[in-house]
């Protein structure tokens, strides 16, 4: 795949591609049956990008922001693969590699834990968008640590990159946390600030 910039490019397109995809899954679910059983709050997505939370929630499967977005993206890699010194071409091709295979685990196990809740499942979560991003943080700062184990064993420069890509999707939720709205000293639900 280093030696052949258009695959390269094609696969991380695929990989974008494959990441909205699952996010429209994702939301198509929640939106026939999981929403009985979850809300967001102080708005109601699924989506952490706020560029595509109106197309996602219209569940578009075209969406122009996020195909131009892929084109630059899937044109930029190989392009940058080309000039960064061959050192250190392994642990870049991790990293962007595993910025994408992170989120698509992550919306897979959404998807599959959406489904398999349709049953045996009661009750209703009103999750905070900033408490939902902390959480997600937390998740892919153990999938940081589990890397950074396994590149420190291996000695991998591939899996230094995927650790690295663990460590700043972290730090990125981290950061998106801050610019959600607080969470207010008396935080409410949705429901009971809809009958107070």
């Amino acid at each position: 795949m280093l030696n052949n910039p258009v695959i390269l490019g094609l696969f991380i397109m695929l990989l974008m591609w494959s990441d909205y995809l699952l996010t429209l899954l994702q939301e198509k679910e929640r939106k026939e049956h999981y929403y009985k059983h979850y809300q967001s709050y102080p708005v109601n997505t699924i989506e952490g990008n706020p560029a595509f939370v109106e197309a996602v929630s219209k569940l578009k499967i075209f969406n122009p922001k996020h195909f131009i977005a892929t084109l630059i993206i899937g044109a930029a890699v190989p392009i940058a693969l080309f000039y960064i010194p061959e050192i250190y071409r392994e642990i870049f091709l991790g990293y962007v590699l595993s910025i994408f295979f992170i989120v698509n685990a992550q919306h897979l196990n959404n998807l599959i834990g959406y489904r398999v809740s349709r049953r045996g499942l009661h009750g209703k979560l009103f999750l905070h968008q900033r408490t939902s991003a902390l959480i997600q943080a937390s998740r892919y700062l153990s999938i940081t640590i589990l890397l950074l184990f396994l590149s420190i064993i291996s000695g991998s420069q591939i899996i230094y990159g995927a650790t690295i890509a663990g460590l700043t999707s972290a730090l990125r939720l981290y950061l998106l946390s801050k610019k959600v709205a607080p969470i207010g000293k008396e935080d409410l639900s949705p429901e009971d600030i809809s009958k107070g």
